[in-house]
């Protein structure tokens, strides 16, 4: 796996506290900072985007057998600046498949809404590239995906942070793809999977897709927050974790225990005696299935 890389903190520009509520920030973003953007450095950064409504088919890649796979933006950042130049690193974000940056405005906390809160995401999402072939992307496809070129990054640490002085703004790549929504998944020998092999194959085809369409860029250096997939022609993967205690699999056992409960049902025993393990937080389980 590619070497590690120390996540860069981003300083604030002022001191004083600044906790505004999403929403005002999301009306800050859209009404003022997006416009100024488009308008006095449009030559700079463009504010649009190209959608692949089927990326396996529209990408040709070889395969290579060699290759190896190893805060989200702000360490993507950091990595562009360490990179060679002309080695560009994008990031992967779920994204909603109905709307562009889903509900952003009023103030919800996914990957997506947050980092339209501080960037000009949602401005590329609505907006069609030069030369695109389909000039609406919503609903997206299945397994399709939207790649954004130059998404601005305006704010630092978080989406409520104050924004950062013009001379700080950054530009980064982001190919937004909707993950599967509430997947069905079972117990089997105490290891959460998928209960349908449809939608693992689907999972799977999303995340191949994504990797094609920043290999189709020319990008080989992926920051994201779905877990690497074994794939070649992808130079380095980073799997960034927000906070190393959480433990999914505990949330997801907790909520498939809820349900029985709720029905008067009886929580099976493989359950059950899962619900008895000590908690495996999201680091340890990515440690375990891809190596230190």
């Amino acid at each position: 796996m590619s070497s590690s890389r120390a996540q860069a903190k981003s300083t604030s520009t002022s001191s004083r506290t600044f906790k505004p509520k999403a929403s005002e920030v999301a009306h800050e973003t859209k009404k003022s900072i997006i416009p100024r953007i488009q308008t006095h450095y449009a030559d700079k950064w463009g504010t649009w985007s190209y959608y692949f409504q089927d990326p396996l088919a529209q990408v040709s890649v070889e395969p290579d057998p060699h290759a190896n796979p190893t805060n989200f933006i702000n360490y993507a950042l950091h990595w562009l600046s360490h990179s060679e130049p002309g080695a560009p690193v994008a990031f992967i974000c779920a994204a909603n498949e109905k709307r562009p940056g889903g509900d952003w405005v009023t103030g919800v906390v996914g990957y997506e809404e947050r980092l339209c809160r501080r960037s000009t995401l949602s401005a590329t999402l609505s907006t069609a590239g030069p030369g695109s072939h389909t000039k609406d992307a919503y609903p997206i496809s299945s397994v399709g995906g939207i790649f954004s070129p130059q998404v601005v990054i305006f704010r630092s640490e978080t989406d409520r942070s104050e924004p950062l002085m013009e001379e700080q703004w950054q530009d980064i790549p982001v190919c937004s793809v909707p993950p599967v929504r509430w997947p069905k998944v079972n117990m089997t020998s105490g290891v959460l999977q998928y209960s349908f092999a449809d939608e693992r194959d689907l999972m799977r085809e999303k995340i191949t897709g994504a990797l094609a369409i920043c290999y189709s860029r020319g990008i080989t250096n992926i920051v994201g927050t779905l877990k690497p997939a074994k794939i070649g022609r992808i130079h380095n993967i980073a799997f960034i974790f927000e906070d190393a205690r959480q433990s999914t699999r505990s949330l997801i056992l907790e909520d498939l225990a809820k349900k029985h409960r709720k029905n008067g049902g009886i929580i099976p025993l493989a359950l059950a005696n899962a619900l008895r393990e000590p908690p495996v937080s999201d680091y340890d389980e990515f440690l375990n299935m891809f190596g230190h």
